[in-house]
């Protein structure tokens, strides 16, 4: 069972990674840009250009899945049923939340 102080830097660090994540997903908007056809730049270049707006997309939509765990984190705290596993409803380890603290599963039931 997690004590109220643990509780309080999960919770602060919860906060503190979604600040993180919003922050990155502003400032990585111009990645992902569609590469326009009459850019001057070669054809090896612009595919270059497009893997790259590829691989951005995908670190973006990483983002947007962590901020949606983290987020259903914050409601499980405010409901009470934060560190309890969504399989076997045992605690989850302490060290498991610090490490990934949007766990929904002990590390029994994840493995």
């Amino acid at each position: 069972m997690l004590t109220v102080d643990q509780l309080i830097d999960l919770e602060v660090r919860i906060q503190e990674e979604i600040e993180s994540l919003r922050a990155e997903m502003d400032s990585s908007a111009a990645e992902r840009e569609a590469i326009s056809p009459d850019k001057g730049i070669g054809r090896l270049s612009r595919l270059d250009a497009m893997q790259m707006q590829e691989v951005a997309k995908d670190a973006q939509r990483r983002r947007e899945e962590r901020l949606q765990l983290l987020e259903a984190a914050q409601d499980r705290m405010d409901d009470g049923e934060y560190g309890h596993c969504q399989r076997c409803h045992e605690p989850i380890a302490l060290p498991r939340l610090q490490a990934q603290p949007e766990a929904l599963y002990c590390g029994s039931c994840a493995g």
